[in-house]
């Protein structure tokens, strides 16, 4: 313990890095466009905040490639006016239209980062929501840790033989013998200098331990919560939020909680965006749309899926572009229930899994899931499906919650879980907010969020949403298999892009509906390799 935080006090810019697997994942992959120029933004943020944050840029319109990007990160409370300049990325040698670049974060939250693209065909800026958080507590290896405090315990020494050897020799002549007197001087002078020293020492010791409990606290992690199904035939699954941090009580109106944070606002629609997935992540699956009842309550009927134990994931969006996460384990009794009256909620008993033939879908159509690319840790990749009827033509997909369809990725152990959709990891809303602010809009607008395309559209000219195929934003809560909704994508296929946090075996769910058809799910089983 002593050198761990003698290592701490003497060098803490020699603190290795380390990450940990958790639920969500801190890596943002996003597609969309600059003005003429297709982008996909690969951000990795640090585990530790203040950080560099590693950032990359791949062209995704081989036909129109700029010849420059620049990113630069605005905090959401400030917005640009409050922003560094930007940095300019460097083109990757051998990989045309790559960019990459590093660039600090200085604090946990969320933010917009600019991508500028410029080039012959144009200029064009896209903004991607980013969510900046701890992860982890950094760590020394215990040889480096050995090392500092060898050299922190030769410093001390060294330091108090220096005041003894000032204090006995500053007043004698030059080559005289030191008389006792200037020995017992320097001898006193040392022993306070040593007092002073472990003083120093055993405060720096408890402010060392002061920061470091701080830091951990606020580590980001999973909310607290506490889900509960009720049996029967008239099956509803409650989430409470039982986290400390999720309300407070407003000093000025005594007895009265409020919610913590900037308020909630709907993504696709939905207020929460819940999943159930069989534990192991085999077997069942639903994704659910619970109603909110109070401020730490949400409520949703359970349909479709049979009684056993399944992990619980949900998640939230702040109005500050804060994606919260949430994560549970529930059983679910047998029984039955209503859904809701959205007709938004998707769940199977038994999803079509992919083997060595494509996944069998109900009424003989196939749905085929693949990887553009072999997964690597932190490495962005691309998930395709291709859904073709019985007939063997190209399915038409209706949207569903304003797009082509949506995608789970579940490691096998429950420590991952991600929800993609076809513009990528971020947020949409999340993505608009920070577009509506940046446009001068600073009202928290809570769950009644204003219509805001035009209004930023005239604000800032030449900013993208990063609309791209597979989203149909006027049809965000279409009829429940409406046969006249509008088909977002004809040719069957839709894709999402995405980077794996760690090594393990995921599991991809893949959601899409057909016109005129339920909500359908297929399984990919992907195995990421440990980094060589």
């Amino acid at each position: 313990m002593l050198r761990r935080k003698l290592a701490g006090l003497l060098m803490l810019t020699a603190l290795w890095l380390t990450s940990s697997a958790h639920v969500g994942s801190t890596l943002v992959v996003q597609e969309g466009m600059a003005g003429p120029y297709g982008l996909r933004l690969l951000v990795r943020p640090p585990g530790v905040i203040p950080g560099l944050v590693e950032v990359i840029v791949r062209t995704t319109t081989p036909g129109t490639v700029p010849t420059g990007v620049s990113v630069r990160p605005a905090y959401w409370r400030f917005g640009l006016k409050g922003a560094p300049p930007a940095e300019v990325l460097t083109p990757v040698p051998g990989e045309a239209g790559t960019f990459t670049t590093q660039l600090w974060i200085m604090q946990s939250g969320s933010y917009a980062f600019h991508v500028q693209a410029t080039g012959p065909a144009g200029d064009g800026t896209l903004v991607v929501p980013v969510t900046s958080v701890a992860t982890t507590a950094s760590t020394v290896p215990p040889w480096l840790g050995w090392l500092l405090a060898g050299l922190g315990t030769f410093l001390v020494f060294g330091l108090i033989s220096v005041v003894g050897a000032a204090t006995r020799e500053s007043s004698i002549a030059p080559g005289a013998a030191p008389a006792p007197a200037d020995r017992r001087r320097a001898q006193r002078a040392m022993a306070i200098a040593a007092c002073l020293i472990v003083a120093m020492l055993t405060g720096g010791w408890k402010w060392w331990d002061a920061v470091d409990t701080d830091y951990r606290k606020q580590l980001d992690k999973p909310l607290a919560v506490e889900g509960t199904v009720t049996a029967g035939d008239a099956r509803a699954l409650t989430l409470r939020v039982t986290d400390s941090s999720w309300t407070y009580i407003d000093p000025k109106e005594p007895g009265v909680r409020k919610q913590a944070g900037t308020p909630l606002i709907p993504d696709h629609g939905k207020l929460m965006h819940l999943f159930l997935v069989g534990a192991g992540a085999r077997g069942a699956v639903a994704h659910l749309h619970p109603v909110r009842k109070d401020l730490s309550t949400f409520t949703t009927p359970v349909t479709g899926v049979p009684g056993g134990k399944y992990w619980l994931f949900a998640e939230v969006v702040r109005e500050s572009g804060y994606t919260v996460s949430m994560a549970d384990t529930v059983d679910v009794p047998a029984g039955s229930s209503a859904p809701n009256v959205d007709g938004d909620d998707a769940w199977t008993a038994s999803p079509a899994t992919m083997g060595s033939a494509p996944a069998a879908l109900a009424d003989g159509g196939t749905m085929t899931i693949t990887l553009d690319r072999a997964p690597t840790v932190r490495g962005d990749v691309t998930i395709r499906a291709r859904v073709i009827n019985a007939d063997g033509t190209p399915a038409a997909l209706a949207p569903w919650l304003g797009m082509a369809g949506h995608a789970m990725v579940v490691r096998t152990d429950g420590q991952v879980f991600m929800h993609l959709h076809p513009m990528g990891t971020g947020s949409m809303a999340a993505q608009e907010r920070l577009l509506r602010r940046e446009a001068g809009d600073t009202v928290n607008h809570g769950e009644a969020q204003p219509a805001m395309a035009a209004a930023v559209a005239a604000a800032m000219p030449g900013h993208d949403m990063g609309t791209m195929p597979g989203h149909d934003m006027s049809a965000m809560q279409p009829a429940a298999g409406s046969a006249a909704a509008p088909a977002v994508a004809a040719t069957g296929d839709v894709s999402f892009p995405v980077a794996f946090p760690s090594a393990g075996s995921y599991r991809v769910f893949v959601q899409v509906r057909r016109v005129g058809r339920a909500i359908e799910t297929a399984v990919l089983d992907v195995t990421v390799p440990l980094p060589p």
